[in-house]
């Protein structure tokens, strides 16, 4: 029996089970997966793709709204929405068609475009931080971000919670192991160990004791946790670790890649932390690949300052890419946020995340789990525990690989799609209250599976 009351043995045959009848749904995709390997690494246009899966991930053909549909002719709601980076929902007509009417015109020139004035200017007015820049994903944007901070306080160490995702580069991608900085995976540059200072989410003490060390740069952070289910911070914590990073001469950087989906404005707007920078990635749900990050006047006096130019001589901070900015990039953000990311619709988002978070609570209570669900907007996920986690030690109970891969393949083969399993469901702006039910249902029917209540 699992420490969270469901049998290990149940569990593994339900996997087994689904592991079988999802093999079987997949004729299509095998074949194409098969040619691939021939001219694709794992069979993927990128590993991760394999990386993420304990089984092969389907071909997809098509999509609209929350749905999508594979080779094989199958069908699947779609609960993580490609990891927040889809939220609005697929072929939304707003974006295709901005998209359409742009690169008609031209899709990028290294130039800049009326577009990327009414899109900072309307970030500005809901983040509070009047300077913005674009790159080309969330990770470049942490990338730029840290330079800046080194550049700004004349220090080299960053701080960061467990639990935390910053994205692919050298100096986010480290982990704690025994007391030591480790690196999350190959190829990354060994010296970036000395920089990296990792504590636990909600534990000020532990924050002050390594800013007290002198040679912080910047504490980056998401509002909250949301790469090992979501863990939120204890009241007051952002307003404590704020005036603590200040004092010590360092930045707060919020990293609101996944968070900004969360609320108007995003986390920083809704709780009013005020960093010094926040970061907005996954192209603000629209399925198109861009970032963007916010900064103090004081920051944006700093790229003035040491603006890279196209000649020698001058040693610039070191920010920007070729593709960065591009037009077509834009005016997806400017029709995201002046169509899409409305009050109304974020309001929208919060319902339907309640009714999911209810949904799950209820059906927890009904079958005597002693389980809880919340949601933040349309975030929500499954605590296999009453009380809610504060660091990502707490939320792992909650992440058993053995649970997780069983759900995944069920909720597959029945219909609906779960793609992180560390990120929980997501109820996003193309869902509807029939597609929150959808998913009710389908969840109800793995607990009755592994609760051994369930239907021959």
């Amino acid at each position: 029996m699992k420490p969270y009351g469901i049998s290990g043995d149940r569990l593994r045959r339900v996997r087994e089970r689904e592991a079988a009848r999802f093999a079987g749904m997949m004729s299509k995709s095998q074949a194409l997966h098969e040619r691939a390997k021939a001219s694709q690494p794992c069979g993927v246009p990128m590993a991760w793709m394999m990386g993420l899966y304990e089984h092969l991930p389907m071909y997809v053909t098509d999509a609209s709204g929350a749905w999508f549909n594979d080779v094989d002719g199958n069908r699947y709601l779609d609960m993580n929405q490609a990891d927040v980076a889809s939220f609005m929902g697929y072929g939304t007509h707003a974006i295709t068609n901005a998209l359409a009417e742009r690169a008609s015109k031209g899709s990028s020139f290294l130039l800049p475009t009326e577009d990327g004035i009414v899109a900072t200017e309307l970030l500005a007015e809901r983040s509070g931080l009047p300077y913005w820049q674009f790159t080309g994903t969330a990770s470049q944007s942490n990338m730029e971000v840290i330079r800046m901070a080194r550049v700004a306080t004349g220090r080299e160490a960053i701080v960061m919670f467990e639990g935390k995702y910053h994205g692919h580069i050298d100096d986010t991608m480290v982990i704690e192991l025994d007391g030591k900085p480790v690196h999350e995976g190959r190829g990354l540059a060994r010296g970036s160990l000395a920089h990296a200072r990792i504590i636990p989410f909600n534990d000020l003490d532990a924050l002050e004791q390594v800013l007290a060390q002198g040679d912080v740069a910047c504490v980056i952070a998401e509002p909250m946790l949301t790469n090992c289910n979501i863990v939120f911070p204890d009241d007051g914590f952002w307003a404590a670790a704020r005036a603590m990073t200040h004092d010590a001469g360092a930045l707060l950087v919020m990293d609101e890649a996944h968070t900004n989906s969360f609320a108007y404005g995003g986390l920083t707007n809704l709780w009013s932390i005020e960093p010094d920078v926040q970061v907005i990635g996954k192209g603000m749900g629209s399925g198109f690949p861009f970032s963007a990050y916010g900064m103090t006047p004081d920051l944006a006096g700093l790229c003035e300052k040491y603006l890279d130019r196209d000649r020698a001589g001058q040693a610039g901070l070191m920010i920007g890419g070729t593709t960065h900015a591009s037009a077509l990039g834009l005016s997806v953000a400017r029709v995201a946020l002046e169509s899409c990311l409305t009050p109304d619709a974020h309001d929208r988002m919060d319902e339907r995340g309640q009714q999911l978070s209810t949904g799950l609570a209820d059906l927890f209570e009904a079958r005597g789990l002693d389980w809880t669900s919340v949601n933040i907007g349309g975030r929500s996920g499954w605590f296999l525990c009453k009380d809610m986690p504060r660091n990502a030690q707490q939320a792992a109970y909650s992440l058993d690989p053995e649970f997780t891969a069983a759900k995944r393949l069920f909720m597959a083969t029945h219909g609906v799609w779960e793609a992180i399993s560390s990120a929980g469901p997501a109820a996003m702006l193309s869902h509807t209250v029939a597609d929150i039910q959808v998913y009710l249902d389908v969840a109800g029917t793995f607990l009755d599976a592994i609760c051994g209540s369930e239907k021959q």
